[in-house]
C-alpha cells in the first residue's frame, strides 16, 4: 500500500501548491521564458544565481507537516489494519485448514462486501466449505473488522 509522493499530496493539495508557490511565486517573474505547443517551458535569460542559495523553508515545513501526518495518521491505520488481518488469519486457521493463498483471498472478499462472502465468490472460490465453516470465517472477519465494515445488509 505504498504511496507515490504524488499520492500523498493529494490529501491537502492547497498545502501543498503554497509550499511550491512559496518558491516560484517570487521567481517566475524574473525568468524570461516561452512555452512550446506541448508546455514545455524553455528558459531564455541566466537564472542559475536564483536556484544557488535559495531558501527553502517553506517546503521543508510542509514536507515534516507531511511526513508527520503519514506517520500519526496514515502509518497507525496501516498497522490497525495488519493486525486485525494477523487476528484474523489466525482465527480461520483454527476453523479450517486452507492455503494462506486462500484465506487472504476469503478476507479480501469479506472486506469487499461488508463482512460476507458473497453467493457468487463461494460457488466460484470456496465451494468446498460447509455453510458452518463460512459462517465462522464470516464471523472472525466481522469480529476483527468491526468498525471497518458494515454487517447491516
Amino acid at each position: 500500500m505504498a504511496e507515490t509522493n504524488q499520492d500523498k499530496s493529494t490529501h491537502r493539495p492547497a498545502e501543498y501548491d503554497a509550499s511550491l508557490e512559496a518558491f516560484s511565486l517570487h521567481l517566475m517573474p524574473l525568468m524570461e521564458y516561452s512555452l512550446d505547443e506541448e508546455s514545455c517551458m524553455t528558459v531564455h535569460n541566466e537564472t542559475a544565481i536564483w536556484y544557488r542559495y535559495m531558501d527553502m523553508t517553506p517546503q521543508a515545513e510542509a514536507l515534516f507537516r507531511f511526513i508527520h501526518e503519514t506517520i500519526d495518521t496514515e502509518l497507525a491505520s496501516e498497522l490497525a489494519f495488519l493486525a486485525k488481518y494477523d487476528e484474523t488469519k489466525r482465527a480461520i486457521q483454527e476453523i479450517v485448514d486452507m492455503p494462506d493463498r486462500q484465506i487472504d483471498l476469503f478476507i479480501r472478499f469479506c472486506l469487499q462486501n461488508n463482512g460476507r462472502l458473497s453467493a457468487r465468490k463461494r460457488a466460484s472460490h470456496f465451494d468446498f466449505l460447509t455453510n458452518e465453516e463460512i459462517g465462522r470465517m464470516e464471523k472472525a472477519v466481522q469480529s476483527a473488522y468491526g468498525n471497518m465494515i458494515s454487517t447491516d445488509g
